[in-house]
């Protein structure tokens, strides 16, 4: 498993049928990677809260196997509105260890931090394997 908990930048794309338009900044708190599982944390204002979370289905997800019984995860909405991709940005330190990822959610859920920033957490499967 690979692991980051340093603060650095993540660029969040959501609504990926409009893919490269529709994005989020924010400070990454956790970047975990295990096999097809992705999990990221980080904090952001409501209303990017209230963005990405407007264009993720949680659970609209699901496992498949190919022929050599390899797993690989399909987004089961119509027109990717489960799918996001998380790409950390070029001058940070994030950007040195990790790659882009297209994931579907899984789990999502928030924390209230103050009256102006939350810490939300994306638990999702890679669809780029």
């Amino acid at each position: 498993m690979v692991q980051s908990n340093a603060i650095e930048t993540c660029r969040i794309y959501y609504s990926c049928n409009n893919y490269p338009n529709n994005y989020e900044d924010v400070p990454c708190t956790r970047w975990d990677e295990d096999n097809w599982n992705v999990t990221i944390e980080f904090v952001c204002t409501s209303s990017q809260r209230d963005t990405i979370f407007k264009y993720i289905t949680p659970g609209a997800v699901t496992e498949q196997y190919n022929i050599l019984g390899t797993p690989y995860y399909k987004d089961l909405t119509y027109n990717s509105g489960n799918t996001l991709i998380f790409e950390p940005i070029s001058g940070y330190g994030l950007s040195s260890v990790r790659w882009s990822r297209t994931v579907a959610v899984k789990n999502a859920s928030d924390t209230f931090l103050n009256y102006e920033y939350f810490l939300c957490k994306l638990e999702t499967k890679r669809l780029d394997v």
